[in-house]
């Protein structure tokens, strides 16, 4: 599935869509965000946790590398490797994600790890040609599919 997310309202119903999901879900949810610099993939991430409560700012983890938020009782890890190297390097974090955590853990740039083939995995590629952003999604979980079939992004209300 590939939608048009050129504009800022699309990504955010996008967000909206997608954080009202993960408000619902129980278990692990990990999503990687492929795409190039400037693709939109933290802006993404930052309307996903404002639709699930967050209220305060959403920093990009470019630098810090990680950014961690805890919403209604959720884990929740932002990850960006761009400036990692390898396998090592995100080991060396010391994050530990096992196959019994509960919470949302977002990885941009995520042909730097190796998947962790357990909790639900969302696969998104986020891309950008001339003027047009667009997000593909995979993924077996038919939920997120059927919600993020059921909005009307190219004409938002």
């Amino acid at each position: 599935m590939k939608i048009d997310i050129s504009k800022l309202l699309q990504t955010e119903l996008l967000g909206k869509k997608i954080g009202e999901f993960l408000s619902n879900f129980d278990g692990l949810a990990i999503f990687y965000l492929d795409g190039n610099l400037g693709a939109g993939k933290t802006t993404l991430v930052r309307e996903i946790l404002k639709a699930m409560g967050w209220k305060n700012a959403v920093k990009s983890p470019t630098f810090s590398i990680l950014e961690e938020y805890q919403i209604a009782n959720k884990d929740i890890f932002h990850c960006d490797l761009y400036r990692l190297d390898n396998q090592n390097d995100f080991d060396m974090l010391g994050i530990e994600i096992t196959e019994n955590s509960n919470g949302i853990f977002f990885i941009e740039w995520p042909n730097k790890v190796s998947r962790f083939n357990f909790g639900e995995e969302f696969f998104l590629k986020l891309s950008l040609t001339n003027q047009t952003r667009y997000i593909e999604f995979e993924t077996n979980n038919k939920k997120f599919l059927n919600c993020i079939d059921g909005i009307n992004i190219n004409n938002p209300i």
